[in-house]
């Protein structure tokens, strides 16, 4: 990974479309497989400072991410996501990135083990620090 890369990115807490909950309970068996973690259903989503979106998704694609594949759900429209290790303020989380959604690049939804906004006491707006981990 880039030096660039190793600094921490600033995004703000938002409150979702309230669909986390969701997707991370259809994906959760796949989370655990491959990311050795039972998920708490829901994703924190923050959108990045705008100085920070460019050089937060080039390094974002210079970090290897893990394809989680979707259940075979009959007549639901699912597509892989692609999660990347992370810490937010600490604590190891992993950032998720949908190939179908409706967010822009300037978004991160992240996924960890406990829920991140009691963990850490976040609420909308709340100021976070991403930084990225090669693994």
């Amino acid at each position: 990974m880039e030096s660039g890369c190793k600094r921490p990115f600033k995004a703000k807490v938002f409150s979702g479309l309230g669909e986390g909950e969701f997707y991370v309970s259809i994906y959760s068996r796949g989370f655990r497989v491959k990311l050795g973690i039972t998920p708490y259903p829901g994703t924190l989503n923050a959108r990045l400072v705008d100085e920070d979106v460019d050089e937060f998704n080039k390094c974002l694609n210079s970090v290897d991410g893990v394809k989680i594949d979707p259940p075979p759900i009959p007549n639901a429209k699912l597509a892989p996501v692609v999660v990347y290790p992370a810490h937010l303020n600490g604590y190891p989380v992993w950032i998720v990135r949908p190939m179908i959604t409706v967010y822009k690049r300037d978004v991160v939804e992240l996924i960890a083990d406990v829920r991140l906004r009691d963990l850490l006491g976040l609420s909308d707006g709340s100021i976070i620090e991403i930084y990225l981990r090669n693994e």
